[in-house]
């Protein structure tokens, strides 16, 4: 069985969304919940999923009911072998979510702050 659900049906869906949940304020630590999903590229590149924004999400594993998250690290893109198509690669975005809860106790990432360390392991 696939970890990846909404197989492209149309050119416009090139790319996978990841996403991973912090539960403490540690950054080093996250979970991925959901399952990968196909989105256009727009969708990646662009501002849906940029820091600091609002989402309302529905993980099966953590409740039957929508959610309210908040995306808690810059975006993450890198290039993955394609699920289907050997050879080829396509960009994975992966979303840093928190609870709307916990969103307040993490410290601000500004751009002098941010390095690599920061990613989960």
């Amino acid at each position: 069985m696939s970890n990846i659900v909404n197989k492209p049906e149309s050119l416009d869906s090139q790319a996978l969304i990841r996403y991973m949940m912090y539960t403490d304020v540690n950054r080093r630590r996250a979970t991925q919940v959901g399952i990968d999903t196909w989105v256009d590229r727009k969708t990646i590149f662009g501002d849906k999923y940029d820091y600091g924004t609002r989402h309302e999400i529905t993980f099966s594993e953590i409740d039957d009911s929508p959610g309210q998250y908040i995306v808690a690290m810059i975006p993450y893109i890198r290039q993955i072998p394609h699920p289907e198509k050997e050879g080829e690669t396509i960009p994975l975005r992966l979303i840093y979510l928190t609870s709307v809860a916990l969103w307040p106790f993490f410290d601000p990432i500004s751009g002098e702050a941010l390095n690599m360390a920061m990613l989960p392991e």
